[in-house]
């Protein structure tokens, strides 16, 4: 559907061009940050138990993936922490790191709180959403912008995300402590890496948060290539006084000793020309990280280890660091596998995007988990030296992953369900219960209940 509906709007843009109709529409641009000092202090999450850390991160997968993250929080919110019913393990949530699909769950939760369990179902899972979106963009007034070079799909996706879920809300409402902390992630199309919508990036280039609608950071984090144009925003580094942090002066100077750092600085400096670099683009986060996990390790990249990152964070007492990644990522239908035909476009282009992006989900996965016993070492030799006794596993990795349901023909059916903003009918409910069940039966969230329940 979200094919055909591309090749008409490629059409009709075509033959407004041709007969004269170029529109002047442009971009909302990014307010300018005056001064750095005049950005609001990044708090802490409210959290209710000074003992527990709990991260999330929240794959791409369009409303599939917003659909399994739903489930996932809404387990946890059926989970008490303690003997205390009311105290519920949503109440712990610290930071949700999300690309895509899954930033659509994450902005509306960090946003509205528990209104996500009474709202969100109706207001965008259970909605027909591509046939609204399609509705938006072939509108006259919305086809004569879209004629601008300096207005695009994903500039309408973003007005569609800002009246449909987030009512003009700037971004600065995820990142207050207010609740978790909420790294939307979008991926910046030609310097190659990871954009995260933090305080740090929006200080980097100097660029108010109080003024940034979560809206177009959804509508970047969700912006599938060919569908979607880019979000464009200005970069005015160097313009607010804003001065990088020590580890980034450090990290320029270990390409032999440190290269992951130093390719981290590397990418980072960038931003500083702002003579080359005046504007960013920005597409799809599942373009560098399609589990929103790199967020995380890049953090613990740039601290040199967990135990700093938890000292600079001022997290080094917790005793639980709870990692719930949440996975939503799709399996390619093999069907042509039995037929010596050449598969038709649409089947090569679903397998040219899927394959990478499951390959790049294991090689992530697979460096956290190859450094989880180093982390762990750290926390235990950085607490635990005049503290006994101490646990020796204070970490707990849960994937909560689609291809790990038991049931095989669910399995196939869930895994398939097509990466679009419109879910089957029933999907959505399938999704949520998978979600909830896979949360409550992984052998490390059940470790991390009985190890709460003990103290």
């Amino acid at each position: 559907m979200i094919t055909n509906s591309v090749n008409r709007l490629l059409v009709v843009l075509l033959l407004l061009v041709l007969t004269g109709c170029a529109s002047t529409a442009r971009f909302p641009d990014n307010p300018a940050l005056a001064n750095v000092n005049s950005m609001p202090v990044e708090r802490k999450a409210n959290r209710q138990d000074n003992d527990i850390l709990l991260a999330m991160t929240f794959s791409g997968g369009g409303s599939r993936a917003s659909a399994l993250a739903y489930g996932v929080l809404e387990e946890l919110k059926h989970t008490p922490v303690s003997t205390n019913e009311s105290h519920r393990l949503t109440d712990e949530i610290d930071l949700i790191s999300s690309v895509s699909g899954g930033s659509i769950t994450a902005a509306y939760y960090g946003l509205y709180g528990d209104k996500l369990f009474t709202d969100f179902r109706r207001d965008f899972l259970e909605q027909d959403i591509e046939s609204e979106l399609t509705s938006k963009t072939f509108s006259p007034v919305t086809l004569s912008r879209l004629t601008s070079p300096t207005f695009g799909t994903g500039d309408v996706l973003d007005e569609f995300f800002s009246s449909k879920l987030f009512a003009g809300a700037s971004i600065d409402k995820l990142l207050d402590g207010d609740g978790p902390q909420v790294q939307i992630n979008a991926t910046d199309l030609f310097k190659g890496g990871s954009f995260g919508f933090t305080q740090e990036q929006f200080a980097l280039i100097c660029s108010d948060p109080a003024q940034f609608p979560i809206s177009r950071a959804v509508a970047a984090s969700c912006a599938v290539p060919i569908i979607f144009s880019p979000v464009t925003m200005s970069n005015r580094a160097g313009s607010c006084g804003h001065v990088p942090p020590a580890w980034f002066y450090t990290a320029l100077l270990e390409d032999g000793s440190n290269p992951r750092r130093h390719q981290r600085a590397r990418l980072l400096s960038a931003y500083l020309d702002q003579e080359n670099h005046p504007y960013i683009h920005l597409l799809d986060g599942g373009l560098t990280d399609n589990l929103g996990l790199r967020a995380l390790i890049d953090k613990l990249i740039e601290e040199d280890g967990m135990w700093n990152t938890l000292k600079r964070f001022e997290q080094h007492n917790v005793k639980h660091i709870a990692i719930i990644v949440v996975n939503a990522a799709s399996v390619t239908p093999s069907q042509w596998e039995l037929q010596n035909t050449n598969p038709p476009d649409s089947a090569v282009i679903d397998a040219a995007t899927t394959i990478p992006l499951v390959n790049y989900n294991f090689e992530t996965l697979e460096y956290f988990r190859q450094n989880l016993p180093d982390w762990q070492r750290e926390i235990v030799e950085g607490q635990c030296q005049d503290q006994a006794p101490c646990s020796d596993q204070p970490i707990y990795l849960i994937e909560v992953n689609l291809q790990d349901i038991a049931d095989e023909a669910l399995r196939k059916e869930l895994t398939q369900v097509p990466t679009g903003f419109t879910l089957p009918e029933g999907s959505a409910k399938k999704l949520i219960t998978a979600g909830r069940t896979l949360l409550r039966q992984h052998p490390e969230f059940i470790r991390l209940i009985e190890n709460l329940a003990e103290r």
